[in-house]
């Protein structure tokens, strides 16, 4: 494997290495030139050129942590600028004061649900700071970004389970110990979920809510995403739902989840069988009863309301149509 080295400073220990994989050398560039001039402490940019070979995220990062000389690692994504002042030097006095310091990203959840899809999904718990285009796809100057800002208790470095790709900072002897999983995560999808989820159930992860980072694109949630995804839900079913300080997960919320995830599994090219027979891995058999509780309710629900003065005179009118 070919690995091109961009730029590096001359320190011995302490400081960075930032990882990235590419596939477009003028993204990558300007990515290198914001770190450059923002991150505050010694560093080094290794960059994986996979516009050839187009192997596995995973492989790439392990590959490249490998050869990382520095005693942080910081994996990146080229399509990113980093504004803020010295935010490796913050990080790094972070993670240094704090033992159990795990990955520290920009956006994250505080719960991992059974039927996890990403940090985004789960019950309004995400905790993050970040721009990225307003609409779907790509993004093509600062002013087609939107601000993603969720930090209800006002904290600087908040706790959460799983980190979004976009951005994963950890020591390198903590990757040592819990590498991607190169095996089972094929591609480019989850591995940012498995890799901080597997984290944290050892140590703890972060949402850095201290520095603006600008994201230039948004992710595909198309069939292939979910596939992964229930890569993921199996091999972690033992251990989930997960989450910070023992927050409950409702019943109901994790079996409404799973249905959604059913549905849209199927609309999007998964047979019926499959879904289903994937679901009750997931939830089990008792999940069929939540199930059928919740959608009774739902029916008695939308029922009262057409017993309601209201309700009988939009049934009229209807009726008279």
């Amino acid at each position: 494997m070919d690995k091109s080295v961009l730029e590096f400073s001359t320190a011995v220990k302490k400081g960075v290495s930032v990882i990235t994989c590419s596939v477009d050398p003028e993204l990558c560039n300007k990515m290198i030139e914001s770190v450059k001039k923002t991150i505050g402490t010694d560093f080094e940019t290794i960059v994986f050129d996979n516009r050839e070979k187009n192997l596995g995220i995973c492989q790439v990062y392990n590959y490249c942590a490998q050869k990382s000389k520095y005693s942080y690692l910081c994996f990146i994504h080229e399509d990113i600028i980093m504004p803020s002042k010295n935010w490796g030097k913050t990080m790094v006095e972070f993670a240094d004061k704090t033992p159990d310091c795990g990955i520290i990203g920009f956006a994250g959840c505080t719960i991992a649900s059974k039927n996890f899809i990403s940090w985004w999904w789960e019950y309004g718990k995400g905790r993050c700071r970040f721009y990225d285009p307003k609409y779907s796809g790509k993004a093509y100057s600062l002013d087609d970004l939107s601000y993603k800002y969720d930090n209800p208790a006002n904290e600087e470095f908040a706790k959460v389970v799983t980190l979004d790709g976009l951005f994963l900072f950890v020591a390198k002897d903590v990757w040592k110990e819990y590498p991607f999983d190169e095996e089972r995560i094929k591609g480019f999808h989850f591995y940012d979920a498995d890799f901080s989820f597997r984290i944290a159930l050892n140590r703890q992860n972060y949402v850095c809510l201290t520095s603006d980072i600008y994201h230039f694109s948004r992710g595909n949630y198309e069939k292939i995403y979910y596939e992964y995804a229930r890569i993921f839900q199996k091999k972690w079913k033992k251990t989930l739902p997960f989450s910070v300080e023992k927050q409950k997960i409702r019943i109901i919320a994790e079996t409404n989840n799973g249905f959604n995830f059913l549905i849209q599994s199927i609309r999007l090219g998964f047979t019926i069988k499959d879904s289903v027979k994937h679901f009750l891995e997931i939830n089990g058999l008792f999940s069929i009863f939540v199930l059928l509780t919740i959608k009774i309710g739902e029916i008695i629900k939308k029922g009262i309301k057409f017993l309601t003065p209201y309700g009988i005179v939009k049934l009229w009118q209807r009726m008279k149509k």
